[in-house]
């Protein structure tokens, strides 16, 4: 049996600019959930739930908070990969002349998760 070795490709600088905002977005999704589990645990307080159901809820939460600040660190990953793989083909940083399509929690957009 021969096997062939498919050539790696790098994705285009769009597509990974555009994997960065979906991952962005997803971390936001998770801290939306992390917000809402907070609120239903705090909800349960002083009700007849079982206190095991509160600290369940509260896990969770935390997970989710863990999970988007990793999506955020890989959508930071990929835009700083574009950046460079930009700056090695063209000489100039990708960068420059551009806006930034968003900010880091609590930058400029007042405090958010």
């Amino acid at each position: 049996m021969v096997t062939e070795l498919l050539p790696r490709t790098m994705p285009s600088p769009v597509g990974l600019l555009d994997r960065a905002i979906a991952l962005r977005a997803d971390a936001d999704l998770l801290d939306g959930y992390a917000r809402r589990l907070l609120a239903t645990a705090e909800a349960l307080t002083g009700t007849a739930a079982p206190e095991r159901s509160r600290v369940d809820l509260e896990r969770q939460a935390a997970a989710c908070r863990a999970s988007a600040r990793r999506l955020r660190a890989a959508a930071r990953a990929l835009l700083a990969h574009r950046r460079a793989t930009a700056t090695a083909r063209s000489g100039t940083p990708a960068r420059a002349g551009r806006t930034v399509l968003w900010t880091e929690p609590g930058e400029g957009r007042g405090t958010r998760g």
